[in-house]
């Protein structure tokens, strides 16, 4: 009996050990109005934690990209006016569904028993665990009383593509989006949550999966302001250099 307690004791910790490790921190786009008026602007941070959406801030410096696509599919580039504020350089200049889209800087991160190291296993002694990350934000902007057609691809090696425009729906209703990695369709839990639900870590109202055409939907549990996360891990190419490679996507809007 004290073989198997002391069995179960070890399992129990490294259970606990590789779940914390795989709750990596995830950034989002916050917007200050998601229904502007035309030729209003928009107040944006991008939110980073653990949280939703409490936590800390990503910098223009922490960032690969940042930009505003119109509704006739134009990409608009995005500045920086303070260390953690952003806005579009041109207001919006006629109604319609617009998107914000931004990508964290990809780069590794590797455990140590020294501590972490943000550089790959090359040249490292003792290390735990190597990861290269690569995270990915959209947030939605519907402009005045136009809900047209809602350009949602940008891209992304992991990406949320909204098939229904928010702007369109209500509590109890469903919003259906289809999530790609590498431009294919991922089939695996999505994740959404909204503003004011839980200040708990990695805790969300909604979970849901994606068919074989990596489509799914999010049932609209209230009105407010929503998060839908997907994130894939996979090894990485040459573990001489890291371990895994994961990848992060996050997608946020309004629904009145």
């Amino acid at each position: 009996m004290k073989k198997i307690a002391i069995i179960i004791t070890i399992y129990l910790g490294l259970t606990a050990l590789f779940c914390t490790q795989a709750q990596a921190h995830f950034p989002w786009i916050n917007v200050d109005n998601y229904s502007p008026d035309t030729g209003d602007s928009a107040h944006i941070t991008i939110g980073w934690g653990h949280r939703y959406p409490l936590g800390g801030f990503l910098k223009m410096a922490d960032l690969e990209n940042i930009a505003m696509v119109d509704p006739d599919g134009g990409k608009e580039p995005i500045s920086s006016v303070s260390d953690l504020e952003f806005q579009p350089e041109n207001n919006f200049a006629k109604p319609g569904s617009y998107l914000i889209v931004a990508k964290r800087k990809t780069g590794y991160y590797t455990k140590t028993t020294q501590g972490g190291k943000r550089q790959s296993k090359e040249g490292l002694k003792n290390v735990i665990k190597c990861s290269k990350s690569q995270m990915c934000m959209k947030a939605i902007i519907n402009v005045g009383d136009d809900q047209g057609k809602l350009e949602g691809k940008a891209g992304h090696p992991l990406e949320i593509i909204p098939l229904t425009n928010p702007a369109g729906l209500k509590a109890g209703d469903y919003l259906e989006v289809q999530v790609l990695l590498h431009g294919k369709p991922y089939t695996d839990r999505i994740f959404a949550t909204y503003m004011g639900f839980s200040t708990e870590k990695d805790v969300f109202a909604y979970t849901s999966k994606t068919d074989r055409q990596g489509k799914g939907r999010i049932r609209i549990l209230q009105p407010g302001i929503w998060l839908i996360k997907a994130e894939y891990q996979q090894p990485y190419p040459n573990l001489d250099i890291c371990d895994v490679e994961s990848f992060i996507a996050t997608l946020t809007l309004e629904v009145k």
